[in-house]
């Protein structure tokens, strides 16, 4: 589970710069229903889901 936490959190870093790029209005062509707040929203959720899924890897719940 490490290398997907790992995965998810370098998406989720990416997902956050480009939340960064269209903030200082690049423009890209990804159409206008990807604006800043999706690509936070998602970086997130991704950053999330990468925490949850190295705390699960680690056992850290203390139920032997």
């Amino acid at each position: 589970m490490g290398t997907i936490a790992a995965i998810l959190g370098s998406i989720g870093g990416l997902c956050a710069v480009l939340g960064i790029v269209i903030v200082a209005e690049v423009e890209l062509p990804l159409g206008e229903q990807f604006t800043w707040e999706f690509w936070f929203l998602l970086s997130a959720i991704l950053i999330l889901g990468s925490i949850a899924l190295s705390l699960g890897r680690s056992g850290g719940g203390g139920y032997d």
